[in-house]
């Protein structure tokens, strides 16, 4: 962790804090936390026992050089299955206790339907880089595009295994032959290498597409199994 972004932790936790005192966990997550590197704003949940004017969550961190997107919910509350896939992924606590989290997404449970949904974003952000002008856009975009694939591997193996556990490593030991092997290289190719390495091939939409096919057909084999 740099010195930056423990500066840029503190600074957000001060001043989330100071606007709400009922405030009892802060919840960084998304790609400010697996990808801090390339991530273009930071997202938060900050959780409360009495919830106040959303504007002044906002405004409190207005004067930051990059954005905050605020998701606000008070104690006791839960979390929309999706919603609460997308923070477990990857996610940090930077204040509180991390048992208010788990009190929100207890009930969670993966569907194959979130695995279909991440399939369909990933095609829609590689669909996107054509009309990017930017070069560093179009690079981020692709990247998450083939990133959303494994996410979308990642969410099929879980509603095989019926576990809200998000670890990869814990996923990939419970998945029989041949899917273990498969998401051992969805792992090592789209999210390490193609992702966090940048290292995807210069012809990345035919690239995109061959992949496409091979997490879709997993998903599908894997619901298939399920329903057996």
């Amino acid at each position: 962790m740099t010195k930056r972004s423990r500066g840029m932790k503190e600074e957000i936790r001060k001043r989330l804090l100071g606007y709400d005192k009922d405030i009892v966990a802060i919840i960084l997550f998304g790609s400010s936390v697996y990808a801090p590197e390339y991530a273009r704003d930071v997202d938060l949940l900050v959780i409360t026992r009495d919830k106040k004017e959303y504007g002044g969550y906002l405004d409190c961190l207005d004067d930051f050089d990059f954005s905050c997107d605020v998701v606000v919910r008070e104690v006791g509350a839960k979390l929309k299955s999706g919603f609460a896939c997308h923070i477990l992924g990857a996610y940090e606590v930077l204040y509180g206790e991390v048992r208010y989290l788990e009190e929100m997404t207890e009930d969670f449970e993966p569907r194959f339907e979130e695995g279909y949904a991440m399939l369909r974003k990933a095609k829609r952000d590689m669909d996107s880089v054509r009309e990017l002008t930017e070069e560093e856009d179009r690079e981020w975009t692709v990247r998450t595009a083939f990133n959303g694939l494994f996410h979308a591997a990642r969410l099929a193996a879980m509603s095989y295994l019926a576990t809200g556990n998000t670890r990869w490593g814990g996923i990939k030991r419970r998945l029989p032959p041949p899917y273990k092997a498969e998401f051992e290289e969805f792992i090592n190719t789209l999210h390490v290498e193609y992702f966090y390495n940048g290292t995807y091939p210069a012809n990345y939409e035919v690239a995109f597409e061959k992949w496409y096919e091979r997490v879709e057909d997993f998903v599908r084999r894997l619901e298939g199994m399920r329903k057996k």
